[in-house]
């Protein structure tokens, strides 16, 4: 079993959806980066269910889509 997210990181989640308008809203962009081949984002569309790498690498991925 893979480990959950800690805290912090999932509070950097949480704050990135603010930034991109709601929860839904970021999720929404995981699951395009998924469908165009951004490897490593979640399969599943359930944030809470996201282990620790999963949750990384969104929050990586929103925080690239925010820079540009």
């Amino acid at each position: 079993m893979n480990p959950l997210p800690s805290v912090a990181l999932t509070q950097r989640f949480l704050a990135l959806c603010r930034d991109h308008g709601s929860q839904r809203l970021a999720v929404r962009m995981v699951a395009v980066g998924r469908s165009t081949g951004v490897p490593g984002l979640p399969e599943s569309d359930d944030w809470t269910a996201w282990d620790a790498e999963e949750m990384r690498a969104a929050v990586e991925y929103l925080e690239q889509m925010r820079i540009r």
